[in-house]
């Protein structure tokens, strides 16, 4: 596995995701680069740098494989670029052709991984295509900026055209409109001095005509009744709160004179019965300091994968990472295990891991004859002298699903 490194970081909030169904598109990056690099090669997969969000500072971090910077495309000289550009357009080529033969799949999932090439290819504007070491590298992919963003057709270079102003044009005034207009223009001042003079004469009242009578207050008998009755009914209410306080010292006192009663102490509850640790172990799954189980009730196969703080990945491509190992991987079409209605994928660390975050990932990657389209799914946390942390979700076929994630310490 190439090691990565940082090349660009963009502010999230400047930048709108673009999405089929649903589902995010750089969500599904590991995906897609895992698709593209047993469909087409390595070169296909690296085109697209691999994002790192941090919700809690709003930006997105994208990582590369290699090493030196990674400078923009238009910045390169003319023959650097006219040879990045053309690398540029054999890749975009081949991706395009992948995700139009997988757009043509029968296969539910098969047809959603083609709609997310497509966006997958398009970043804001040209600035966020970079080149490292003569690849080219997008970042932001699968994003767009004020409603706008490029792909494939940026290296046909279409001229931009301004926009055409037409002068606004409005309807002259003859001098027969003005005479049938002026009636009505007399009418409307009349009525607004009628008003005006009866907003004067409310407001000074010379004549008396708007004078209010005094107000008066009088009360019924039957509401003197009334709130006698309630006058006595919380007379009640106070006398009855005094006889339940008498009560509740006497109890107080009675139980002040008997003797004190020793209880033995009671032994503590045994632990939860986890059913998914326990269909781990009886499938080879090891136990260590940490351990990430997922398991899932039909015959669809699931992927359990683990972002590590360094950026490597542990999932069924690359089994061991960042001191774990993916130990057991179920539900595979053709693999060395039985298909199964009670599957598990089993993710254990020896030793104590590395401190930082670690993010849980789980992609419905595809669906087995008459499995469902939506697979319900559970995810558990073990480590020694803690309870177990079980998170829950469901992933229709083709997503990935970010489940939460764990620090160490």
């Amino acid at each position: 596995m190439a090691e990565t490194s940082l090349i660009a970081t963009t502010e999230a909030a400047g930048l709108r995701p673009l999405a089929v169904g649903g589902q995010g598109v750089t969500g599904a990056a590991w995906q897609i680069a895992a698709h593209l690099r047993r469909a087409r090669g390595p070169d296909h997969a690296a085109l697209f740098a691999e994002p790192t969000a941090d919700a809690a500072r709003g930006i997105i971090d994208w990582y590369a494989p290699g090493e030196g910077d990674a400078v923009p495309l238009a910045s390169l000289e003319p023959g650097a670029r006219a040879e990045a550009e053309a690398r540029l357009a054999s890749l975009f080529a081949d991706i395009s052709a992948e995700a139009t033969a997988l757009k043509a799949s029968p296969r539910e999932g098969d047809k959603l991984l083609g709609e997310l090439l497509s966006l997958a290819m398009r970043v804001p504007d040209p600035s966020y295509i970079r080149v490292r070491n003569g690849r080219p590298v997008l970042v932001a992919w699968g994003h767009e900026a004020g409603g706008r963003s490029v792909g494939p057709e940026l290296l046909d270079k279409p001229a931009d055209l301004p926009p055409l102003r037409r002068p606004i044009l409005f309807p002259r005034r003859t001098e027969a409109a003005a005479a049938r207009a002026w009636p009505w223009l007399l009418l409307a001042s009349l009525l607004a001095l009628l008003l005006l003079l009866l907003l004067l004469l409310f407001w000074r009242n010379p004549f008396g005509w708007f004078a209010m009578a005094p107000p008066g207050c009088s009360v019924e008998p039957a509401g003197i009744a009334l709130l006698e009755e309630q006058r006595e009914g919380a007379d009640r209410f106070v006398h009855l709160q005094e006889d339940l306080a008498r009560a509740r010292r006497a109890l107080g006192d009675a139980r002040l004179a008997c003797p004190p009663v020793r209880r033995q102490a009671e032994a503590p509850p045994p632990p939860p019965r986890n059913e998914d640790a326990e269909r781990a172990r009886r499938e080879g799954g090891r136990e260590g300091q940490v351990q990430v189980i997922l398991a899932w009730d039909d015959r669809n196969d699931l992927d359990l994968a683990i972002v590590c703080p360094d950026g490597q990945r542990i999932y069924f491509e690359n089994r061991r990472a960042c001191g774990a190992e993916l130990d057991v991987d179920m539900n595979v079409e053709g693999g060395p295990r039985a298909v199964s209605n009670r599957p598990v994928e089993n993710v254990t660390w020896p030793s104590t891991p590395a401190n930082g975050r670690y993010r849980i990932e789980v992609t419905n990657y595809s669906r087995a004859s008459g499995g469902p389209a939506t697979s319900p799914f559970r995810v558990t946390i073990r480590r020694p002298g803690q309870p177990d942390q079980v998170l829950r979700g469901n992933a229709a076929v083709g997503q990935t699903v970010r489940v939460g994630e764990f620090s160490v310490p």
